[in-house]
């Protein structure tokens, strides 16, 4: 039975007197902060007078009296979620529901936080449950989408995307995430349009672009275009591809993108304006391009993704290659390849990249670099395989994974490397590359040069549904991880493919 002093606050916490019933729970005495519920009270009361440390030690102390309340253990993994703590909220939701397998709450938000952190199948397989039993899909619409996605389940997760639009019209994170889907599945003209909707989800900040003030581009009109960072630098290499087609039409494209792409662009695209343009991720007010100082007047801009929408409302350009190396690095890269790699007969360079920019967590479970990345250990196969030199892709960023790559005897070039040019150069005096999806699988199709991709079971729509091949590049063939997570398999797959 509840106290009478814990009714009073509960009374109070319901009038939005949450002062009041910390006071009155305060006033009864010691013996009452050994009571479960007379904690969560206090736990709700400090957290509606943003007193967010009292609260999660409250709703703590109230889980540890209370081991076997299901509904305890869930509202303290609420509050480890919204503190951050994404690992120990997920274990309190799983203890919430072996003590009541039904409570929707904790499948839920357990099925949410599987998601984020990599883990779909299972998500899903709770979703499906919470339905089963009961549970209400509104206002759920666009995880349950995700879910079907990210499982595979391609005219479920249609059928959730469009529940989600009519539950609410014109919402901007629903028409991005639909573009996920729609372009995975190649419907341009669905997919380019509802892409647009970053603009307004992730805005400059989350897509590290500067505002001008120039006039957005219409897509045909020529003029002095200025095509400018966002994204990242595998974005702007496969965007670029629109760039020929844009000069022969009569666009004097400007490039305003990362310092690390202005030399291998300005190689590539001799027709073009190329500058360095320095943005950030997270940043509220960019800084000021300094090329604007020097690159005189300019017409419209556009986003260069913004090239889907504007360019290529039937579907990528024709497959070619449309970057180069400069000369100048060509020599030097022969050169530097011969001393460190000298050349054997028989013996085949090929180009080794298993790992996107060195993975961490976020606030948001897994990045998707760790996702896209495979484990140093997993190469291990590779190195059984005869006749091969392996050369790194690596700049010094990430160069250092490869000291858990058991084995595997691979030439460090990341001293040397500076930028895409570098890279693009080593990679024109390779036989082939290996890589994951990262820049350099977009800069090897770009290059045009014989490409093997490696990708995770539910692959970055960029590169189709169950393709061999991709619209994008001509020389690319990838290698698929046949269930979530198995990246044995594709090592293996590859590692008979160089026999």
């Amino acid at each position: 039975m509840t106290r009478p002093e814990v009714q009073a606050a509960l009374a109070a916490l319901s009038q939005n007197r949450s002062a009041e019933a910390q006071a009155l729970l305060q006033a009864a005495g010691p013996d009452l902060f050994d009571d479960p519920t007379a904690m969560q009270v206090w736990s709700l009361a400090a957290g509606d007078l943003g007193q967010r440390a009292a609260a999660l030690a409250a709703q703590e102390r109230a889980a540890r009296l209370a081991p076997g309340d299901a509904q305890t253990q869930f509202n303290y993994g609420v509050l480890l979620q919204q503190a951050q703590d994404l690992a120990a909220a997920m274990a309190r939701y799983s203890q919430a529901l072996r003590l009541a397998p039904d409570h929707r709450g904790a499948l839920n938000n357990l099925s949410d936080l599987y998601r984020r952190r990599g883990r779909s199948a299972e998500g899903y397989g709770l979703m499906a449950r919470f339905l089963a039993g009961g549970g209400d899909a509104r206002g759920l619409e666009l995880r349950l989408a995700k879910l079907a996605l990210d499982t595979r389940r391609w005219d479920e997760a249609e059928h959730w995307f469009g529940a989600a639009a009519r539950a609410k019209p014109g919402d901007a994170q629903i028409a991005f995430e639909h573009a996920m889907l729609a372009l995975l599945r190649e419907d341009w003209a669905k997919g380019w349009p509802l892409y647009e909707a970053r603009l307004r989800v992730h805005g400059g900040p989350g897509l590290a672009m500067h505002t001008y003030p120039l006039a957005p581009w219409d897509g045909a009109a020529a003029g002095r275009v200025l095509l400018h960072r966002e994204q990242g630098l595998g974005d702007a290499i496969m965007f670029a591809s629109a760039v020929p087609d844009m000069i022969a039409a009569g666009v004097t494209p400007h490039l305003a993108q990362a310092a690390s792409l202005q030399r291998l662009f300005a190689a590539s695209f001799p027709r073009a304006q190329v500058w360095a343009s320095v943005t950030a991720a997270g940043v509220a007010e960019q800084p000021t391009q300094p090329f604007l100082r020097v690159c005189g007047p300019l017409d419209a801009q556009a986003p260069i993704c913004s090239l889907g929408a504007l360019r290529m409302a039937g579907g990528p350009p024709p497959k070619r290659a449309y970057l180069r190396a400069p000369g100048e690095e060509m020599a030097a890269w022969k050169d530097r390849l011969d001393a460190l790699a000298p050349p054997r007969t028989g013996v085949r360079r090929i180009g080794l990249c298993f790992a996107a920019r060195r993975p961490t967590f976020s606030a948001d479970g897994l990045t998707n670099g760790e996702l896209k990345s495979i484990p140093a250990a997993v190469l291990a196969r590779l190195a059984e395989v005869a006749n091969v030199q392996w050369i790194s892709l690596h700049d010094a960023s990430t160069a250092a994974l490869f000291a858990d790559a058991v084995g595997i005897d691979c030439v460090d070039l990341s001293p040397w490397i500076t930028d895409f040019a570098d890279t693009a150069a080593v990679i024109a005096h390779l036989d082939l590359v290996v890589t994951v999806d990262t820049a350099v699988a977009h800069l090897a199709g770009a290059l045009g040069a014989p490409t093997w991709l490696m990708l995770r079971h539910q692959a970055d729509w960029r590169w189709g549904l169950d393709r061999a091949d991709t619209v994008w590049y001509r020389d690319i063939q990838c290698f698929r991880q046949p269930q979530a997570g198995d990246w044995a398999a594709v090592v293996e797959a590859v590692a008979q493919a160089l026999r």
